[in-house]
């Protein structure tokens, strides 16, 4: 096939070549590298859901400690009264600044 075409020709014919493979190679490399994209958003997306599911959990777990809390504190109030309450709250704020 290549009796008939010049040198010019022929040398212009393995560049051409050559051009090809290298557009073939450096799509594959992007299609690659798109695909390990595709992989690291996937993952992330899986990272996300469960960090929000935690997120939820802790916000639930939260306002039942509050709501503990807060009941713990009505109760000291309605059994030692005013003074005792108070003393309870200072002393919960001090133990939280400590920590």
């Amino acid at each position: 096939p290549h009796g008939s075409l010049t040198k010019e020709e022929l040398r212009k014919e393995r560049r051409r070549e050559a051009n090809r493979r290298c557009v073939q190679r450096k799509r594959k490399r992007e299609q690659e590298a798109f695909q390990e994209l595709e992989g690291s958003v996937a993952k992330l997306r899986t990272e996300v859901q469960l960090l929000h599911e935690e997120l939820t959990r802790l916000d639930k777990e939260n306002k039942e400690l509050d709501e503990e809390n807060n009941s713990i504190q009505e109760e000291i109030y309605k059994m030692h009264g005013m003074e005792l309450s108070a003393k309870f709250v200072i002393s919960s704020a001090v133990m939280k600044f400590r920590n």
